[in-house]
């Protein structure tokens, strides 16, 4: 499928991968300005530098993100946790590059950056996997023009247009600091002989080695008191910050059995006829039922739900079983039903069938004319009656046999992506979106040709090969969702109130929950800043409750969410400060065991003297052969990485005994027999090698490493209580 007719039958997934890029930079044309309205706020979100985010423009930005990206039901948490890393990464970007006066055209440079984006290359590939800039350009032109008709759904699109050329200039832009560091970056020949000695002198000796393993853990306890100290000595790995826990049950909304019925009831009077009074002739009109209506599509969209109107599609599956064995034997007009399917009550009639091919092989010759709705080539000046009129001359010709079909596209089409091919398209599936087109080209013969109109254009269609052909049915169908009434509601809501009152400890409301045979769920940990649940989403309301002034735990409340009550508690309250011992435990008693265990080897050792074996015999300890030990790979056969004592033995002069190293795995006492430096060479090519890569692979980590050492603060934390 060329990329003309992926815009044509694919906009939907177009728009969604665009939309999708503002996840990474959205609203970044937002973000870089410096001179917003709300550069007078006093209060201060963040800063970089000099560079400051204001509440309101902060707000501004999270709501336009959250408008953006609603497909995606993103919540505040989420998009106020982005704008903050977008912004900060934005800033923090543009201060490098304006140190290093890197700057990328708004045309031409910009382009090169969009072209290079990977949905990019994945939706406007043609044929020879080149990029072309044309359709993008094509497609770019008709959101704009769509835009400018009053045509409000393409400022999603358009919206999303501006983002991707955003992040293609950043993208260039970090391109080109990548380059111009790593062009400042060279391996010296100091490096290359420095490099090729770490990977080739070696050293060989003896070692005494006790391992940490051989001391029980359960001889060497840790107590809440030991952990407490050392956090406090270590206090930079173990900041936390305020804190609450909640616990909480979901009480459905669910619509009862009668609320079922009443809805069932409701869609099977629409089979028979009504009698109604016509206050306009003073008689009584019969209104036909579904099954005698004269149109059904315009009966099916009266009277189904919002999101099932009639779309005159044909299928050859059917999600409900029994109605699949229903319609294969069922004439037209024959109607199944009601029935029930999940939470709707149904009626299908069928329309009609056809024999229908599963996909088609097709080609088309493009004939465009000036002011179509999407192409918006200036050097096409037909008008539109000219431009039916050259496709009807050309079908002529073809069905004549006076020209070839590959022949007549390669000279008049407009789609300069299949011209070239012959006008071949491709193979394509059925979709039930455009109807005109689909009809001729799955209810047709092979080598069918015809003259069709599109947004794009005329064209000249030519069915070159089908597969699978098979019945397929047309199917109007009545949907009546089953909601739930406001009595149903209203139990709902009683259920929730009366368990958030009959609570007074969280132990008592997690027995509660569990009677009335609700799951409780615990969400731990959370700071004011992280609003999602698993499951249920975005929950700031919930977490704003949480940190409300006077707030205890036991505290409960009822909030409302789709389908849901969510009685929640406060089960945990932290305030902001160094982790306890019960929170740490797991983290830091392997650490203090471990020392302790250095202690008591190391006593072993204090008194040892003499030969490593005379050594290793008062300790206690194992003697081992280390030889052929590199810097590169420093591994003690029987006793894995033991990086601290093989560098010690680099260090040693022979025969010369070291003091207690512990390492990874235990303490060593080493002795060294012999040291090799390796052989002269001049040809320092693979280590050489080996450092580039290195450095190559270590330049991904530029960028957050100036963002870990620039002015950052972040006052979100504040922010967010002081607006609770």
């Amino acid at each position: 499928m060329t990329a003309l007719q992926k815009l044509r039958h694919h906009q939907g997934l177009l728009v969604g991968l665009i939309l999708f890029a503002l996840f990474a930079f959205v609203l970044g044309e937002v973000i870089s300005s410096r001179d917003r309205i709300f550069s007078s706020d006093r209060t201060t979100v963040a800063s970089v530098g000099d560079n400051k985010l204001g509440v309101e423009e902060y707000r501004a930005m999270i709501n336009e993100f959250m408008e953006a990206n609603k497909q995606y039901n993103v919540g505040y948490g989420m998009a106020a946790e982005q704008v903050y890393q977008n912004w900060v990464l934005q800033n923090v970007r543009e201060e490098q590059y304006a140190k290093a006066g890197i700057t990328v055209g708004p045309n031409r440079g910009v382009m090169n950056g969009v072209l290079a984006l990977d949905e990019v290359k994945q939706l406007f590939s043609n044929a020879f996997g080149e990029v072309d800039e044309a359709a993008l350009l094509q497609y770019v032109r008709s959101v704009r023009s769509a835009l400018e008709n009053g045509n409000q759904d393409a400022q999603n699109a358009w919206n999303a247009w501006l983002a991707m050329k955003e992040r293609g200039r950043n993208d260039q832009m970090a391109a080109q600091y990548s380059d111009m560091v790593r062009a400042g970056v060279n391996v010296t020949d100091i490096d290359e002989k420095m490099e090729y000695a770490y990977q080739n002198n070696q050293v060989d000796g003896k070692v005494a080695y006790v391992p940490y393993s051989s001391i029980d853990d359960k001889d060497v306890p840790v107590s809440d008191a030991e952990i407490d100290e050392y956090v406090k000595k270590n206090p930079d790995g173990f900041k936390r910050p305020e804190t609450r826990d909640i616990q909480y049950v979901l009480v459905p909304i669910a619509p009862s059995e009668k609320d079922a019925k009443e809805v069932e009831d409701k869609i099977s009077a629409l089979l028979n006829d009504k009698a109604e009074f016509n206050t306009r002739t003073n008689t009584t009109d019969t209104i036909y039922g579904f099954a005698r209506t004269e149109n059904d599509s315009v009966f099916v969209n009266a009277n189904t739900d919002a999101g099932t109107r009639y779309q005159g599609r044909y299928a050859k599956e059917f999600a409900n079983a029994d109605m699949e064995k229903w319609i294969s034997g069922a004439s037209k007009g024959s109607i199944y039903g009601p029935y029930r399917e999940g939470d709707a009550y149904k009626l299908s009639k069928l329309i009609d069938t056809k024999q229908m091919a599963d996909s088609v092989s097709v080609s088309h010759i493009l004939i465009s004319y000036q002011g179509n709705q999407v192409m918006q080539d200036a050097s096409i000046t037909r008008t539109k009656d000219a431009a039916a009129a050259l496709a009807d001359s050309l079908l002529n010709v073809i069905k004549s046999g006076k020209a070839a079909f590959d022949a007549v596209a390669k000279e008049f089409s407009d789609d300069q992506t299949a011209k070239e091919n012959g006008g071949k398209i491709g193979w394509t599936v059925y979709s039930g979106s455009a109807q005109d087109v689909e009809n001729f080209l799955f209810f047709n013969p092979k080598g069918s040709v015809k003259v069709l109109e599109t947004p794009m254009g005329y064209h000249v269609f030519r069915i070159d090969d089908v597969k699978n052909v098979s019945k397929a049915y047309k199917v109007a169908t009545i949907t009546n969702y089953i909601n739930p009434s406001r009595e149903s509601a209203a139990v709902a809501l009683s259920k929730a109130q009366a368990l958030a009152a009959k609570n007074p400890s969280v132990e008592e409301f997690v027995a509660n929950a569990a009677k009335e045979g609700y799951n409780v769920i615990p969400v731990v940990d959370l700071t004011i800043l992280h609003t999602e649940f698993t499951g249920i989403g975005d929950q700031s309301s919930i977490v704003r409750w949480a940190y409300e002034k006077g707030r205890k735990v036991s505290d409960t409340k009822v909030f409302d969410i789709p389908n849901n009550h969510v009685v929640a508690i406060v089960s945990g309250m932290r305030p902001e400060g160094l982790a306890s011992a019960v929170e740490v435990r797991a983290e830091v008693e392997p650490l203090i065991a471990k020392d302790k265990k250095i202690k008591i080897i190391e006593a072993k050792f204090k008194n040892a003297k003499g030969s490593i074996e005379e050594i290793a015999k008062a300790a206690g300890a194992q003697v081992m052969d280390a030889t052929s030990l590199t810097l590169s790979t420093p591994i003690i056969a029987g006793a894995g990485r033991a990086p601290r004592t093989v560098g010690t033995m680099f260090g040693m002069k022979e025969g010369q005994v070291s003091a207690p190293v512990s390492d990874e795995t235990g303490v060593f006492v080493a002795t060294v027999t012999a040291k090799r430096e390796a052989p002269a060479t001049e040809d320092y090519t693979a280590e050489k090698n080996i450092l580039t890569e290195v450095f190559n692979a270590n330049l991904g980590t530029l960028l957050p490493a100036l963002e870990k050492k620039a002015d950052i603060k972040d006052n979100r934390v504040k922010i967010e209580k002081m607006y609770n």
